[in-house]
C-alpha cells in the first residue's frame, strides 16, 4: 500500500511539473493574420498580403477581422493587376455586407476593375475603336451604374473620368464603321451606323461631321425629303459661316427638285416607294450639340 502511494505521488508531481500547453484564440490569430497582412500591403508585397487576408477569410466569419479581411483580400488582388478575381471578391463582400459603410468603396472598385480590363493602344496592334468593345461595355454599365447610386460619392469624378473614356472609344468605333462605309460607297451601312451612333449618343454624337454623312447618305439612296429635313436642321444648329450656307442652299436645291418630281407625278419624289424598317428611324431629332436631351432618352434614363 505504501508503494502504491509512492508511485502516485511520483506521477502527479511529473503532471504537475509539465508545463501547459497555451492555446491562441481564434480571434487573436485572426487580428494577428490580420495585421501581417496589412504590412505586407504597405511594403508592396501584395502576394504575401494575399495569403495573409486568404488565411483570415477562412476563418469563422462572425470574427471583425474576416470581414475586412474579404475587403482587403480584393485589394491586393487589385493591386496585383488580377481584376478578373478582385471584382469576384469585391461582389462576394457586397453579398455578405449589403449596409456596411465599405460598400460604396467595393462597387467603385468593382468598377474601377471592370475599366481596368479595356485594352489600351499598343503599336504593333490595331487601335483599340478598332477592336471588340465588350469589355468596355461592361465597363461603362458598372460605371455609370456607381454614378446613378452614389451620386455624391467623393468617387464620382473619378468614375466620369473612367466613363468618359468609355464613350470615346465607344463613339470612335461608330465613327470608324462609317467611315469605312463611306470609303466602300455603301450609304445604307453609313445610314445604319450613323443612326446607331446618335441614337446611342443623343447629345455627344450629333456633331456637324455626323450630320452632314448621313446627309450625304440619304442623297445617295435618294431619300430626297429626309436629306431635306436635315439639311435644314444642319442650318438651324450651325448657321454661321460655310456650314449654314451650304445646308440652305442644298435645302433649296432639294425643294425645287421635288417639287419637279412631283409635278411630273413621280411616286418617288420625295421617298422611294419602298424602303426598309430603317427608313422610320429618325434620332438625328433626339437631340443635339445644345445638350437636350430626346424625350425617347429621357424616358429611358429614368426607368434605369
Amino acid at each position: 500500500m505504501r508503494h502504491a502511494l509512492v508511485a502516485l505521488l511520483a506521477v502527479l508531481t511529473v503532471a504537475c511539473a509539465a508545463p501547459q500547453k497555451s492555446t491562441v484564440k481564434p480571434k487573436d490569430k485572426a487580428e494577428a493574420a490580420y495585421v501581417d497582412g496589412l504590412r505586407s500591403m504597405s511594403s508592396a508585397n501584395f502576394l504575401e498580403a494575399q495569403q495573409s487576408f486568404t488565411q483570415v477569410v477562412k476563418m469563422p466569419a462572425y470574427l471583425g477581422a474576416t470581414t475586412l479581411a474579404r475587403l482587403r483580400l480584393a485589394d491586393a488582388l487589385y493591386a496585383q493587376n488580377k481584376f478578373e478575381e478582385a471584382t469576384q471578391v469585391y461582389r462576394s463582400y457586397v453579398q455578405r455586407h449589403e449596409g456596411s459603410d465599405n460598400v460604396p468603396y467595393a462597387r467603385f472598385r468593382i468598377a474601377e476593375s471592370q475599366f481596368r480590363l479595356v485594352p489600351t493602344d499598343f503599336w504593333l496592334l490595331p487601335p483599340v475603336h478598332e477592336m471588340d468593345l465588350s469589355t468596355v461595355e461592361r465597363a461603362r454599365y458598372h460605371l455609370e451604374a456607381f454614378i446613378r447610386r452614389y451620386p455624391t460619392s467623393d468617387f464620382v469624378p473619378r468614375v466620369q473620368a473612367m466613363r468618359d473614356r468609355c464613350i470615346a472609344l465607344q463613339m470612335a468605333q461608330h465613327r470608324y464603321v462609317v467611315r469605312f462605309y463611306i470609303g466602300r460607297k455603301k450609304p445604307m451601312g453609313v445610314i445604319f451606323r450613323s443612326h446607331a451612333l446618335l441614337r446611342e449618343f443623343p447629345v455627344r454624337g450629333h456633331t456637324l461631321t455626323a450630320y452632314r454623312a448621313l446627309a450625304d447618305a440619304y442623297g445617295a439612296v435618294k431619300w430626297r425629303q429626309r436629306e431635306l429635313e436635315l439639311r435644314k436642321e444642319i442650318a438651324r444648329r450651325w448657321p454661321a459661316g460655310e456650314p449654314g450656307t451650304l445646308a440652305r442652299d442644298r435645302a433649296a436645291a432639294l425643294r425645287n427638285e421635288i417639287a419637279q418630281l412631283k409635278a411630273q407625278g413621280r411616286k418617288d419624289a420625295a421617298m422611294p416607294v419602298e424602303l426598309p424598317p430603317t427608313a422610320k428611324e429618325r434620332p438625328e431629332r433626339l437631340a443635339g450639340p445644345d445638350g437636350a436631351l430626346g424625350k425617347s432618352r429621357a424616358s429611358a434614363t429614368r426607368r434605369r
